[in-house]
């Protein structure tokens, strides 16, 4: 560690000179006006590099393991502060842990209000190549398409969309961030083949002639969402025959605005979609159509037909405000951000874990560690819930064999 802490040190400190807003704060102005993500010379984030005895080669398996076990992996935002009568909230902090003899990983804590997922891999990649290669990224071969793009001006807004949030928000008191809590449930990892993936899809195209989304992301999230429904009735819980059941899911716009934004813009350019299905429907023999068909529809009627991406925006917190969030699955992650390809020259990542799924009952997807068009998903239940689930997601693959 001699070597490599000093390392990724001066290789963070060349990298955030582009991707700058995560060294920043959230500022809130004392008239209340809308808050804004302030950056000045002289800012940082926390670094903490730290030891652990903890056994490496468990963590970065599939099967069952606690989720308290990651805590002492990440580390906690710093805390707000008021400097000239304004409120300051850091937004980013990294921790670096060594396993002797054994890997190191990274963890990090991130309000989501400075970033997407899109524009956190974004940084990871170029943060991990720059460490690997010992140069600042703006001197690398195509650095203009991989450098962050912050023109904020492209981004159109007729229906003031922006200005109705911030109303919401205002109705909240700002306590600043919040810790996660460890707690008892279990962290595991299914792995979706890519055999299994297409199973499925065939699977969703008889019985779903109309649907042409039917996309590997369409139906893993349909196949997990039905399971963990159908796992709550397997162990006892009462489920009513007409509970309603929600499923929220993100998507990228930055490819559906106009004008269109580059990949590499930076900051949040995502929208929120949810599907509903009554409790039955899912946990019948055929939930997984059902929810098929819900997910996959909702992307065709948005993306694939060409609507407007930002349309029902303004009703959004209503909607979620009038439903039952412990009946809300979400989802974290995307296959497509290929983490697996992040290399900062230590050796091959070995495992990907989202640990704040376990607090906002969210599955995570990643793309499979050794085939890129396998599915790895992760969800953080209760050790009989876990367990029923495993039993369920196995032996409904086998039913679409």
């Amino acid at each position: 560690m001699e070597i490599t802490i000093p390392s990724l040190k001066h290789s963070l400190s060349l990298i955030l000179k582009h991707f700058y807003p995560f060294a920043g704060n959230l500022l809130f102005p004392p008239n209340l006006g809308e808050p804004e993500i302030h950056y000045e010379d002289g800012d940082s984030i926390l670094m903490i590099f730290a030891e652990s005895n903890t056994d490496f080669n468990h963590l970065i398996e599939n099967h069952q393991r606690k989720v308290s076990h990651f805590h002492p992996l990440i580390p906690q935002l710093p805390p707000m502060f008021v400097k000239h009568n304004t409120i300051l909230a850091p937004v980013f902090a990294i921790q670096v842990t060594l396993f002797p003899n054994s890997g190191i990983s990274f963890g990090f804590t991130m309000d989501h209000v400075v970033a997407d997922g899109n524009s956190f891999i974004q940084f990871m990649k170029l943060w991990a190549t720059t460490h690997k290669l010992q140069r600042d990224p703006s001197i690398l071969e195509g650095a203009l398409s991989i450098l962050p793009f912050y023109d904020r001006a492209m981004v159109k807004d007729p229906n003031n969309i922006a200005s109705m949030y911030w109303q919401h928000h205002q109705k909240t008191e700002f306590k600043g961030y919040q810790p996660l809590l460890p707690t008892s449930n279990i962290l595991a990892t299914f792995l979706l083949h890519e055999a299994d993936i297409q199973r499925l899809k065939n699977r969703v195209i008889v019985k779903c002639p109309t649907l042409f989304h039917v996309s590997s992301f369409t139906v893993t999230c349909a196949f997990t969402w039905a399971c963990m429904v159908k796992s709550r009735a397997w162990i006892g819980e009462e489920v009513s025959r007409n509970e309603l059941e929600h499923f929220i899911f993100m998507a990228d716009c930055r490819a559906h605005l106009d004008p269109l934004l580059p990949e590499n813009y930076f900051g949040n350019c995502v929208v929120p979609f949810l599907v509903t299905a009554k409790s039955m429907r899912l946990i019948d023999e055929d939930g997984f159509i059902v929810a098929a068909n819900l997910i996959g529809g909702t992307i065709q009627e948005k993306i694939g037909r060409k609507k407007e991406i930002w349309e029902g925006l303004e009703r959004w917190y209503q909607n979620l405000s009038s439903i039952n969030i412990e009946r809300i699955v979400g989802v974290a992650g995307s296959p497509r951000f290929a983490v697996y390809d992040i290399d900062f020259g230590l050796g091959k990542l070995q495992k990907r874990e989202f640990i704040s799924i376990d607090e906002t009952r969210s599955i995570s997807l990643h793309e499979g560690k050794d085939n890129k068009r396998d599915i790895e998903v992760s969800l953080s239940l209760p050790k009989i819930k876990m367990d029923a689930f495993a039993t369920i997601f196995t032996s409904g693959l086998m039913v679409h064999e």
